[in-house]
């Protein structure tokens, strides 16, 4: 039997959904089939279309549109709102090992569009911090070993253990990271800022490409993207 590819979890942007994602990831999804397995993720709560949906994605099979975030207020930027049970955060790591019930290769990255980066952010950190307090997430844990983040911007999702870390102070995200940034995207500069601001200068890689708030599709593009994702994975293996 083949083994289980190694899987990295997808997280769409606001006003979009997991069939929209992976309908826009299908050319970069097609180059990485031999090596990995992408898994994508529905948001919980549901909104109207976001920027660049529409028309391209107004057809009834690719609604409803969602996003990871209640409000933007401050009190919601930590994902909750939507049972009242867990925070943004741990809910999706429960969808992740939900996920993996079923079998499937070893989660090893997470890749956000969007908003969808402010997820991946969430992950890290979370992961980063209870690394550093010696606290276990409990069974099933996943440990990601790089997050790609494309077209972001906003500060990353917050969950309970991070934000009771270092109460009004996040800590950088020393994880390795990528971030792809379009230079005709209209949210050019907070993906600027996101970097500078919550990522560790020492641990990310950025790429640039002459593009608008789209995941890549041209050959160039698409191939030094999976490049990175290829050599992302390399350099974490046999590491613990």
């Amino acid at each position: 039997m083949a083994a289980s590819r190694p899987r990295i979890a997808c997280f769409h942007g606001g006003g979009s959904n997991s069939k929209i994602y992976e309908f826009q990831c299908a050319r970069l999804e097609e180059l990485l089939k031999p090596d990995f397995q992408l898994v994508y993720f529905d948001a919980p709560f549901t909104r109207s279309a976001g920027p660049g949906v529409l028309p391209a994605f107004d057809a009834e099979s690719f609604r409803p549109y969602k996003t990871w975030f209640k409000g933007e207020d401050a009190a919601s930027q930590d994902g909750s709102g939507y049972d009242g049970a867990r925070d943004g955060v741990d809910r999706v790591w429960e969808m992740m090992r939900g996920a993996g019930e079923g079998g499937g290769g070893e989660w090893i990255a997470a890749m956000g569009f969007s908003q969808g980066s402010r997820v991946v952010g969430g992950l890290l950190l979370d992961q980063q911090v209870r690394a550093k307090a010696g606290l276990e997430r409990g069974d099933g844990d996943i440990e990601l070993r790089f997050g790609v983040l494309c077209m972001g911007g906003g500060a990353p999702m917050i969950s309970a253990a991070s934000r009771d870390a270092q109460p009004g102070e996040l800590e950088l995200v020393s994880i390795p990271t990528f971030h792809l940034h379009g230079l005709k995207d209209a949210n050019l500069l907070p993906g600027r800022k996101q970097l500078a601001t919550y990522y560790d200068p020492q641990t990310t890689k950025l790429m640039e490409i002459d593009y608008h708030h789209a995941m890549p599709w041209n050959h160039e593009d698409l191939h030094g993207f999976v490049k990175f994702l290829k050599d992302a994975y390399s350099a974490t293996q046999g590491k613990p």
